[in-house]
């Protein structure tokens, strides 16, 4: 350092004898060092080492020096420099502004000090109050980035050891932007400094076994798969990866397919023959996989598998054993033909109610009876009625149906009836259904000797004439109420019966089925579900075979019954046609009266 009397002026003479007399006069100083900007660096450095010696605690002469120790820093020796910094903090060491010029200064100048820039941030950091550390963290970051390796992991970590949980898990925002980082941020980080796997599979770790991290930037799977991939990377232990992949599958089981796939990348990147361990895995997963599009992801790969590992086998014996081989080819033969068999699988996973998909694997089992019929009985005993979707070509009874033919076909009508009997006790969604397993039912036992005839009427009118009390109020479309008891006013399955009963009058002696079916049309109007069209048919019935008065009885009925004028018109236009039928005039003429009555009333 030189002398005062070196670098002083004429016309500093007076700044020098201001000084005698009060050498603690701030404004004076800071003039006098104004006057000084343009003199040589001796001559400034002189003049502000003795103000901030005479004012010691002025932050603003400090921060004077600092600057000018910035500007000329190469012109300057480094223990020059760590001396004016030593004194500065002597007395303004709880001075954020200076400590933050030091820092600033050592950053652009000093970088290659770096234990002892590392060494004035920790010392910045014990001194400030902590308020004012966020100031501190940004510049100890910026120094982390420029020296990178070892100390710039360090200064990262100690970050986060600062740094809020709420920032780190992404449900905050910090309060400076350079400081905003999320866990993830810090990992990225510590791969980019080249940091340790060790620390980042840590993180890893926290972020994918704890809840608290669903506010991050980066969905959670993804984190998942990034963290199995490090694993991968570095070579975890069969067990602990085996621990990781079972936990995200219980944890996300949309994704066990992407993940049974991760673990088959595990073991295709570990040293040794794992084939047998990855096959299991692949057989797995084509019978977990729960969308078409991850069953085509598993079952290409394990197709691609099995046939590199064939070739693998080929390639490296040259003498394959045959045994050995064929029974690669066999399986391999068996995963290829198993391909329809294994997306129907999918399919009902998906929805074990579809009876469309149960149809698809009675197909697929066709030609392997016992299978069938087992599948058939699953099929059955897996199926609940009320969820079956709307949108099915197929029907729940048609399975029955199925079943019941499988042995009919092979004569054994008594265990096709057996079927049938059981399948009118199952629930359908629709009374149809129902209906449609009576008729089919009824045809097998028309259509074989194994039956009397009249086994099938007798199984009609066991049902159509199971009388409950409430049998007139029930709604035929509640589904609130069981099949069973809405079936008894199925119109499909008294028109099948009706139908039935006729086929069987030859003439007009066979009173026995003529009484029936006469019932019959009795039950219909008691029920309440007999059309205008069906009583007209009942008349005709009557009339056919010769009963015109209680076939003019009925056209009476009916027009008793149907009060829309539409429809009485159309009753009496058949039944006027009648009147050739009654012999009394006077009756005949009340009939043709009434008729009139209601055309004329009608032309109104």
């Amino acid at each position: 350092m030189i002398s005062v009397d070196e670098v002083l002026k004429d016309e500093d003479l007076h700044y020098e004898v201001a000084l005698a007399k009060n050498e603690k006069d701030l404004n004076t100083w800071e003039t006098y060092y104004s006057t000084k900007l343009n003199d040589a660096l001796p001559a400034k450095l002189s003049l502000i080492s003795r103000a901030v010696k005479a004012l010691s605690n002025s932050e603003d002469l400090w921060i004077n020096y600092l600057n000018l120790v910035d500007t000329n820093y190469e012109l300057m020796s480094i223990q020059d420099i760590k001396l004016i910094f030593d004194q500065c903090l002597t007395t303004q060491s709880k001075s954020i502004t200076i400590w933050l010029k030091i820092l600033e200064i050592l950053i652009d100048h000093a970088i290659d000090q770096v234990t002892y820039v590392r060494h004035k941030f920790n010392q910045c950091l014990q001194n400030v109050p902590v308020q004012d550390h966020s100031k501190v963290w940004v510049l100890f970051i910026k120094f982390g980035d420029i020296i990178e390796g070892p100390t710039g992991i360090e200064v990262y970590s100690r970050l986060m050891k600062f740094a809020s949980p709420e920032v780190l898990n992404g449900s905050q925002v910090g309060e400076k932007e350079e400081l905003n980082l999320t866990i993830l941020d810090f990992i990225d980080k510590f791969v980019e400094l080249g940091g340790d796997d060790t620390h980042v599979l840590k993180l890893y770790s926290d972020i994918v076994h704890s809840n608290g991290y669903s506010n991050l930037p980066k969905s959670q799977v993804s984190i998942l798969f990034e963290y199995l991939d490090l694993l991968i990377k570095n070579s975890a232990k069969d067990k602990e990866f085996e621990l990781e992949i079972n936990k995200a599958i219980q944890k996300y089981p949309d994704q066990t397919t992407n993940l049974q796939m991760k673990f088959i990348d595990f073991y295709k990147s570990k040293k040794g023959n794992f084939a047998n361990k990855i096959r299991s895995i692949y057989q797995q997963a084509v019978k977990d996989c729960k969308t078409v599009y991850d069953f085509e992801k598993a079952y290409n790969g394990f197709t691609k598998f099995e046939e590199n590992d064939i070739e693998s086998y080929l390639d490296t014996k040259s003498s394959p054993d045959t045994t050995i081989l064929s029974q690669k080819l066999t399986a391999f033969e068996k995963l290829l033909n198993d391909r329809q068999l294994l997306i129907n699988d999918l399919q009902l996973r998906q929805d074990i109610n579809n009876v469309d998909y149960w149809f698809d694997r009675f197909g697929i089992f066709q030609n392997q009876l016992n299978v069938v019929i087992q599948t058939i009985a699953n099929a059955i005993k897996s199926i609940n009625p009320l969820k079956i979707p709307r949108n099915c070509h197929h029907k729940l009874y048609e399975i029955w149906i199925k079943y019941a033919q499988i042995y009919a076909s092979s004569s054994d009508f008594k265990t096709a009836d057996f079927i049938y009997g059981k399948s009118i006790q199952s629930q359908y969604p629709h009374p149809n259904e129902l209906a449609e397993l009576y008729i089919n039912w009824s045809e097998m036992r028309l259509s074989h000797d194994y039956f009397q005839e009249s086994d099938a009427i007798e199984l009609l009118e066991d049902v159509l004439y199971r009388e409950s009390a409430n049998d007139v109020d029930i709604n035929y479309s509640d589904s609130s109420i069981p099949v069973q008891k809405r079936i008894r006013k199925s119109i499909q399955l008294w028109d099948f019966y009706l139908d039935l009963v006729e086929s069987f009058i030859e003439s007009a002696n066979d009173t026995i089925y003529i009484d029936k079916v006469c019932q019959a049309y009795e039950t219909l109007i008691k029920l309440k579900i007999a059309t205008p069209k069906k009583i007209m048919a009942y008349a005709q019935f009557l009339e056919t075979w010769g009963y015109i008065e209680k076939s003019l009885s009925v056209y009476e009925r009916c027009l008793d019954i149907f009060k829309d004028e539409a429809i009485r018109l159309e009753i009496w236009r058949i039944y006027i046609t009648k009147l050739k039928y009654i012999d009394h005039k006077e009756r005949r003429k009340d009939i043709e009266e009434r008729y009139r009555e209601v055309v004329k009333y009608r032309g109104k």
